[in-house]
């Protein structure tokens, strides 16, 4: 073998080498951002509550790690639904006693927390009001004196909301009215204070794959098509 040729050789060697140490490095890290994610997201399940206790100041970490239930009027009520429509100028979360047959089934006669000014801008992120604000939500809840009935029961309330999966198509003029248009997951916790007859309230818990629907034509869409006309004129 020439010097020519064995210096060649050892240079694709080294190459070789480095190229293999750059994949394991490659793998490693990968392996290691994975084993950090599964850590934090084990960490935090161990670090919620078992319980929720009722506070005027809620906060993501005051969540157990389990679905979403309300607490009406001192009665815990099972979370069958859980709905993303428009409503006016904003988004809406319910939280729901009904059961849906199908993602955009009309909801009538249940108990629900609803959230209503959630921003036409909704996604991934958090979202929060506090217990000195006012116009964010009520609760659809059983009328004490006649529990078979309900009523909106509006009262000063506090929320904070974790979505960490957000799909949403845009709304289709050519579809039919009521449309399915993605899938919600994350967390929520709501509070409202005890008055009247009522006791201090609450929905609170984790979500997967909830609703996202229209139930015809967003406001926001029909001022877009307004806008677009006039400035074709």
């Amino acid at each position: 073998m020439t010097r020519f040729t064995l210096v060649t050789a050892l240079l694709l060697a080294l190459a070789g080498c480095s190229g293999d140490e750059e994949a394991q490095g490659a793998e490693g890290a990968e392996e290691g951002a994975a084993a950090e994610e599964g850590a934090a997201a084990e960490e935090s399940a161990e670090a919620a509550p078992a319980e929720f206790e009722w506070t005027e100041s809620p906060t993501l970490e005051s969540i157990p790690n389990t679905p979403v239930y309300a607490m009406g009027n001192g009665t815990r009520l099972e979370i069958n639904s859980i709905v993303f429509q428009p409503r006016f100028d904003n988004w809406s979360m319910r939280i729901s006693t009904a059961e849906l047959e199908e993602p955009t089934d009309i909801i009538t006669g249940d108990q629900a927390v609803h959230l209503t000014k959630l921003p036409q801008e909704m996604g991934v992120g958090t979202y929060e009001m506090g217990i000195d604000e006012s116009g964010g939500g009520f609760f659809q809840i059983a009328q004490p004196d006649d529990p078979e009935s309900t009523t909106s029961w509006n009262t000063s309330m506090a929320y904070v909301l974790e979505i960490t999966e957000w799909t949403a198509g845009e709304y289709d003029p050519e579809a039919r009215m009521f449309q399915e248009a993605g899938k919600a997951s994350g967390r929520v916790v709501a509070v409202f204070r005890g008055s009247g007859d009522f006791e201090n309230s609450y929905a609170v818990g984790t979500f997967e794959d909830a609703v996202v629907r229209y139930m015809g034509k967003p406001r926001w869409f029909e001022e877009e098509e307004e806008e677009g006309a006039e400035a074709a004129e």
